[in-house]
């Protein structure tokens, strides 16, 4: 996995700052990627809360794909885009990371999130297919029944997570905290 280094621009710091304000969280954690991370640091030392970089909340390395629109990749590759959208799970970028390998990270990371942070209110700033993994373990569907979500720039996807372990969806797509 390689971590983004394009920064967030205007618009982005913009967005997410309406969407976490007037949030309370115990604890931010960061993707790796510098558009989550730089906003991440900044706002949990607003708030006074610890700040953890957790590179299994990383996007999916696309490979030789980053950089390209989708538009380009379907014309250019096709086939693979279809096997993107209809195998999933089975599907592999150019030169990236195997989509298998990154649910694998993120559930990981999603269970240890829970187990070590129980109790506390979480901000994770992240990317939408780390979303759709941790959609798809929330509501215990496929994960290509996940691709059906829209998840838009700097919208919160609340979680609850029980003293036994068993989580619910609260929202999604909601504009702010």
């Amino acid at each position: 996995m390689r971590p983004s280094q394009e920064p967030l621009g205007n618009h982005g710091w913009k967005q997410l700052t309406l969407a976490t304000n007037p949030g309370k969280w115990d604890i931010v954690i960061s993707s790796p990627s510098r558009r989550c991370h730089d906003f991440a640091r900044l706002l949990a030392q607003r708030l006074d809360c610890p700040f953890v970089v957790d590179a299994r909340f990383g996007e999916m390395d696309f490979g030789d794909w980053i950089g390209k629109t989708h538009t380009a990749i379907w014309e250019q590759e096709p086939e693979l885009m279809q096997h993107l959208w209809y195998q999933p799970r089975r599907f592999i970028a150019p030169n990236g990371e195997a989509m298998e390998d990154f649910i694998d990270r993120v559930q990981a990371g999603w269970q240890d999130l829970q187990n070590i942070y129980a109790g506390q209110n979480v901000l994770l700033l992240t990317h939408a297919g780390v979303i759709r993994v941790v959609l798809a373990k929330v509501l215990d569907i496929l994960y290509q029944r996940s691709l059906r979500f829209e998840v838009g720039y700097a919208q919160i996807t609340r979680v609850r997570t029980y003293p036994d372990g068993e989580t619910s969806l609260v929202g999604h797509g909601l504009p702010h905290a």
